[in-house]
């Protein structure tokens, strides 16, 4: 699978579970904020602070990881300007962690020296700096090989997909993770992955699937854009046809990675 399609840049929301797990299945808690202008300063100090409780969280393996995204195009108009990842090894940790988790405990660990007035006073800027726009639930489903790291300033495409046809994470995994593994493999980009989103879920979910391309900086994601890609063979034309059928591309978000704790 040599040549493709620009437009499929990467991160797609999805409702099923899939047959498809990868060894190691991550599960992954999408929180999308929206922050106002006048927030930008407070939220980024409020960030400072909850990375210190999720430093915490990872020392105690309730959770493996923690992300902050900021997200382009970002106008007020334009939704949410930063999302957060949290990672989990198992759908039983994620669903616990989002239903409650002991705040106060992590909180206590991470700054032993604060006292229940300045907590206070934090959780309040918290609720101040930014509305927290939504939470998605997702699985990981299929993802590519190669030694790509994440880094602080690397850079993310998501493309949000709804799901039309039962066939079309074979399609990801069949059709189009080729060439996204060829690309991997000719240094045109870092990884790509397909996430499955497991809640919210029904017919007037938004999106279905996210896929997730990495790139190493801004950069290298130009080029990729700008790559033609060349002239397809016939029938990878009509595999490539046949499989957009499956999926609506409802919208792209790039992401800049802020902070990264593991």
């Amino acid at each position: 699978m040599k040549k493709a399609l620009t437009i499929l840049l990467a991160v797609i929301l999805s409702i099923r579970l899939s047959a498809q797990t990868p060894p190691h299945t991550l599960y992954l808690l999408f929180e999308f904020m929206h922050v106002k202008g006048e927030n930008s300063s407070s939220y980024g100090e409020v960030e400072d602070f909850w990375a210190g409780i999720h430093k915490q969280r990872i020392a105690d393996k309730q959770i493996l990881g923690w992300d902050l995204w900021s997200l382009t195009p970002s106008g007020t108009e334009q939704g949410s300007q930063y999302v957060t990842v949290t990672l989990f090894a198992s759908l039983k940790d994620m669903m616990q962690a989002t239903s409650s988790w002991d705040l106060a405990k992590y909180a206590k660990a991470a700054y032993p020296k604060m006292t229940e007035k300045e907590f206070t006073a934090m959780m309040d800027k918290t609720v101040k700096s930014r509305d927290l726009a939504h939470q998605v639930l997702f699985k990981q489903v299929d993802i590519t090989k190669g030694p790509f790291e994440m880094k602080e300033g690397c850079v993310a495409t998501f493309d949000m997909m709804k799901q039309l046809d039962d066939s079309y994470e074979k399609v990801e995994s069949e059709i189009f993770k080729p060439w996204h593994q060829k690309m991997v493999d000719d240094g045109k980009k870092g990884s790509w992955e397909l996430l499955e989103q497991i809640l919210p879920a029904g017919s007037e979910s938004y999106a279905t699937h996210v896929t997730v391309s990495m790139y190493k900086d801004m950069a290298q994601l130009a080029s990729f854009m700008e790559y033609s890609g060349g002239e397809m063979d016939f029938q990878t034309q009509l595999a490539v046809k046949e499989g957009l059928k499956t999926r609506e591309w409802k919208e792209l978000k790039i992401g800049t990675l802020q902070k990264m704790l593991r």
